[in-house]
């Protein structure tokens, strides 16, 4: 599998974190360039926000403060609709909103008609099969793939099956979002082998290139919606 130089450069600077070299582990997070779609310039920034202190607070401060105008100025790629619906779905299933418009994001940018080659439909992208396995959990008896479109049925249905691989794979957003782009049964693989559960040593370990790529694009959503919103869905 490709391993980006970030990728790799993280691995290192969590390697020496672990270890307690601390100033050596701190000069390795901050050669990891930061931006709003770099997810591990995003796991170097939180890191270092617990680590840096003196003179390099300062350079934290200020490479944050740059993310978050870079977002800022992109808000308007970060639109939230459907909130009734979503916040509906997510507080029903304590799920975190924001999450759920990232991946709405990166599955179909909200358009409610998209359907992909292999015949996933609507906002979230299902399956009619994998559509038809958790509708019964969240309340709908039956279910056409024409419905699938319906932007209401989507959010409650897929909403449904995201607290589900949440209840697999508590407190790890990452895997859950690799379980929904490649399987559950692959991810729980990956996370026995990545063995500590830092995010970034996981998404490291993940196996299929398309899946990591995904991991990265709908965690770098999420991080730019918990940025713009509140957990309300009301832009900040």
């Amino acid at each position: 599998m490709l391993t980006t130089p970030s990728e790799a450069a993280y691995l290192k600077a969590y390697s020496l974190d672990r270890a307690g070299n601390r100033r050596e582990a701190i000069a390795a997070y901050f050669s990891i360039p930061d931006a709003p779609h770099s997810y591990y310039g995003w796991l170097a920034a939180e890191r270092l926000d617990g680590l840096a202190d003196g003179p390099s607070r300062n350079l934290v401060k200020e490479r944050s403060e740059r993310v978050r105008s870079e977002i800022a100025d992109a808000a308007a790629q970060y639109p939230a609709p459907y909130r009734q619906a979503i916040l509906k779905t997510a507080k029903a299933r304590q799920l975190d909103p924001r999450f759920i418009l990232a991946v709405i994001r990166q599955e179909s940018v909200f358009r409610p008609t998209a359907k992909s080659p292999a015949g996933a439909r609507g906002l979230l992208q299902l399956t009619i099969d994998a559509a038809r396995k958790y509708a019964p959990n969240a309340g709908v008896t039956s279910l056409g793939e024409n419905e699938l479109y319906r932007p209401e049925t989507s959010i409650l249905v897929g909403g449904e099956y995201l607290a589900a691989l949440a209840k697999m794979f508590p407190n790890m957003l990452e895997a859950v979002a690799a379980s929904y782009n490649g399987g559950e049964d692959n991810v729980a693989r990956w996370v026995k082998r990545a063995k500590h559960k830092d995010p970034g040593v996981f998404t490291a370990e993940i196996g299929f290139e398309e899946t990591k790529g995904y991991v990265q694009k709908v965690m770098a959503n999420y991080r730019a919606y918990r940025q713009l919103y509140t957990a309300d869905l009301i832009r900040k």
